[in-house]
């Protein structure tokens, strides 16, 4: 979460190109098309991504007036991930193994009926268990074109931006002083400079600062 709970850090991006004329009916259109769609045991993918409701993240009945805030789209970028155990899942294999030895008088088993059994146990303990759920508030500042993803995490960033950019059709920049100052007159020596100043934590626990 983050945007009205829970952490206070966020990641800034500054948005690349020009909104449609009806960015409003397309962007929902395109919300939608690219709505969170949970995992289930069946399907071979181990983790699916989606948008939710950022006040309700197990809905998807997305109209403009939960998505859209005056000038800002907040939106929550919902993960999910089956976890299960190595331990938990090397037990049950051994013994799914060891009563297939024995219900077909086998001593050993080839590749693929190895790999048949691992998929049927895998599914056997996704039927028992849920998936891991993570959402990620999102807020889209429209007006000023930059956009608060709640996360630090440079693999959940790089799946966002992906996912932002084929939703929207709109590529994301992440903030730094540079990028920052691409949208002043500086000159080709402010900019080089600029171009090689790092990001530094001063204080544990203070947000981000916003460029």
């Amino acid at each position: 979460m983050g945007a009205f709970q829970g952490n206070l850090t966020y990641k800034t991006f500054f948005v690349q190109g020009e909104l449609p004329e009806d960015w409003k009916t397309l962007y929902l259109n395109s919300i939608r098309k690219l709505e969170f769609k949970p995992l289930t045991p069946d399907a071979e993918a181990e983790e699916v991504v989606g948008w939710v409701s950022i006040e309700r993240p197990l809905q998807t009945d997305f109209h403009l007036n939960n998505v859209v805030f005056n000038s800002f789209i907040n939106l929550g970028f919902r993960k999910d991930r089956w976890t299960i155990p190595s331990d938990l899942l090397k037990a049950h294999l051994e013994e799914a193994e060891g009563e297939y030895k024995i219900q077909n008088e086998k001593k050993h088993l080839s590749r693929f009926e190895r790999e048949d059994l691992k998929k049927r146990v895998k599914k056997l303990l996704k039927e028992r268990s849920i998936p891991k759920m993570k959402v990620i508030d999102m807020s889209w500042d429209i007006d000023r074109k930059r956009v608060r993803f709640w996360s630090q995490s440079g693999t959940v960033c790089e799946l966002f931006e992906e996912f932002f950019e084929e939703t929207f059709d709109l590529t994301l920049q992440p903030a730094s002083p540079y990028i920052h100052g691409l949208q002043f007159e500086l000159s080709e020596d402010e900019l080089e400079s600029l171009a090689t100043v790092e990001p530094s934590n001063f204080m544990a626990g203070v947000p981000s600062i916003e460029y």
